[in-house]
């Protein structure tokens, strides 16, 4: 039986310059920014934005300077070295078709990249992220090693909290 998609949830993409591009989706988009993190606590400038109350919508990742990571050899949009699509995220309505896809995406023969795992501080997994919206989520590859993430429980932005520190309200 196929997943029980609700929509697509966010996108993610890679960028030149983190600071340029909120600027830009905040005033020519009209997005809101929930937070944004960097170096020391993460590898690279990272930033959620939200059209609504939802947590992210859209996801910006700033490209390393160091582009040539030596020693990967998936072919992941994980791994681009341009700017341009890091991910495409589908969100399912519970917990229950969250797993139901799960199973889906392994029972094809589906490899999966990351996860399953919480994005956010209550998880415990080495890939979860502080300041992420408390989502359960696994991503796989699809034919053309476009990263495809799966998720649900998306938190809701109402106020100020570790997930979301600076939140336009």
């Amino acid at each position: 039986m196929p997943c029980k998609l609700s929509g697509i949830g966010h996108m993610a993409i890679h960028v030149s310059d983190v600071e340029k591009s909120i600027e830009f989706y905040r005033s020519v988009v009209g997005l809101k920014l929930t937070g944004k993190w960097g170096p020391p606590d993460f590898s690279r400038p990272i930033c959620f934005m939200r059209c609504d109350e939802y947590h992210h919508d859209l996801v910006l990742f700033e490209l390393p300077e160091d582009v040539e990571r030596a020693g990967l050899d998936k072919q992941d949009s994980e791994y681009k070295r341009q700017v341009g699509l890091h991910h495409l995220a589908f969100k399912v309505a519970s917990r229950e078709d969250w797993l139901d896809a799960l199973e889906h995406v392994k029972s094809c023969g589906v490899e999966l990249v990351s996860g399953p795992y919480v994005h956010g501080s209550e998880g415990d997994d080495p890939n979860s992220f502080m300041g992420g919206s408390g989502s359960h989520a696994f991503y796989f590859l699809d034919p053309d090693g476009n990263r495809i993430e799966i998720y649900c429980w998306m938190m809701k932005v109402t106020r100020k909290s570790v997930s979301a520190p600076n939140p336009d309200l």
